[in-house]
């Protein structure tokens, strides 16, 4: 009897539980591994402050799923924005389709938390996603850039400061 086991998730643990599951169900052909993802690629996480910071351009931390499950003949993977989990019916419904299973294991990750601190949400910059990588990246270049075209140190807080600015504001420029 065919079973399907979903996984909704390509983070850490999403990805870790499919290769667990993968590896574990391989002579068995009659179960089937999705993975459900919003995107086709990993994003490793941890190193998002280099994106942030242009130490390492955006996709050396992004790994394509169908790379990282290119052996896993059992593993079936899906690009779709999961909206419902119908338990029910024992279904998870995407934006594109709806996919059936056996067993569910959610793996969605989290998200950034203010806490309610005032001025954080309006302010402030999450570093949780590619997206927030690359928008926190560009604010401190339109910072940097702003700070090294200042002639006033006084606005600059300080010569030293303002030295600094121009310093990394070349370093960033020569390294692109």
């Amino acid at each position: 009897m065919a079973k399907n086991i979903v996984v909704v998730g390509a983070g850490f643990a999403g990805i870790l539980a499919t290769k667990k599951l993968a590896k574990r169900f391989k002579a068995n052909s009659d179960i089937t591994i999705t993975l459900i993802d919003r995107h086709s690629y990993f994003t490793y996480l941890t190193q998002l402050h280099e994106v942030a910071t242009e130490r390492v351009a955006p996709d050396a931390i992004q790994y394509d799923l169908q790379h990282l499950f290119n052996h896993a003949k059992n593993v079936r993977l899906v690009t779709d924005t999961v909206t419902q989990v119908d338990k029910e019916n024992k279904t998870v419904v995407g934006k594109r389709s709806q996919y059936p299973f056996d067993s569910l294991l959610i793996s969605m990750g989290g998200e950034p938390n203010d806490f309610g601190t005032p001025g954080v949400k309006e302010n402030g910059y999450t570093l949780w996603s590619m997206e927030d990588a690359i928008r926190l990246r560009t604010h401190l270049d339109d910072i940097i850039r702003q700070g090294a075209a200042e002639p006033d140190p006084k606005k600059t807080a300080g010569n030293a400061h303002h030295r600094h600015l121009r310093f990394r504001f070349h370093r960033c420029r020569n390294h692109r």
